[in-house]
């Protein structure tokens, strides 16, 4: 990171200095850009309702341009799925729609969805998760500052469904830490380079774990990875097989605030 951007962080760091000190470098960062690259966004989707809210909030998205490629997982598109996809096309945003059967794997439909894509950078979103507007302008912003193959957002706020509860996690150390080079960054954030990507065989073909899969092959190629804010991102946590403790105490315990539902704030998109 160059010297003037330095973040001063720490555990102690409030919601309000964070969202700051976020701010600050997204004005230092785009300052410097003439021109964005091109972007393509690859989802995959197996829940109706789920499809339903990513799109809406791809409408709200402040990057002026980019591609959608959305994988059916054993679904169609239903009527407002098609709306949204017409509110987006309006925007002049390309989308391509393409059918999977239930017994393809999701490593496979990720890696078809890149290649069929144009974008000079792609980036993969999950259905369930919550995204803020700036979330796709901020990755682009970090890749080109940092000369980075790929980067991606920590782990900073997580909404635990069962719980309706939102952590905020935030410090110096483990997936809490942001602005810096890392071999991590949540999966749902993740944004690549196409020639890193296609180095790095995209998403393998695998049922799980496809998001270490891509990021241990590029960083076993030498490629660079670096992790930026979280906040602009929502991990969702829904109901599992697992128990109690299993999923949810990692983040309780580690939690600098806790606020009761969906954390509510314009950088998330989610303000009442």
């Amino acid at each position: 990171m160059h010297l003037e951007e330095k973040c001063a962080l720490s555990r102690s760091t409030t919601f309000t200095e964070e969202i700051s000190e976020l701010s600050r470098i997204r004005t230092l960062r785009r300052k410097k850009i003439k021109k964005y690259p091109s972007v393509s966004v690859i989802i995959a989707t197996l829940r109706p309702a789920d499809l339903s809210s990513i799109l809406s909030q791809l409408k709200t998205q402040t990057l002026e341009s980019f591609e959608l490629a959305i994988g059916l997982h054993g679904i169609d598109l239903n009527r407002q799925h098609r709306e949204l996809i017409g509110v987006l096309e309006k925007r002049k945003i390309k989308v391509l729609v393409r059918k999977y059967d239930t017994d393809q794997t999701l490593g496979t439909i990720l890696s078809d969805l890149a290649e069929m894509t144009s974008g000079e950078y792609v980036s993969k979103m999950d259905d369930d998760d919550y995204y803020g507007p700036e979330h796709l302008r901020d990755l682009i912003d970090a890749a080109i500052d940092n000369d980075a193959d790929a980067v991606g957002r920590a782990m900073n706020y997580v909404y635990l469904e069962p719980l309706d509860l939102t952590v905020r996690r935030f410090g110096v150390q483990g997936t809490q830490a942001v602005e810096l080079w890392s071999d991590w960054v949540c999966g749902g954030t993740i944004l690549i380079s196409r020639s890193a990507g296609k180095s790095a065989g995209w998403f393998g073909n695998g049922t799980t774990a496809v998001d270490r899969a891509i990021l241990s092959s590029l960083t076993n190629n030498g490629g660079k990875i670096w992790r930026t804010f979280g906040a602009g991102y929502i991990y969702r946590r829904s109901f599992t097989f697992h128990t109690y403790v299993t999923n949810y105490s990692k983040y309780l315990k580690n939690a600098n605030q806790q606020i009761v539902g969906l954390w509510s704030d314009k950088v998330f998109g989610t303000s009442k």
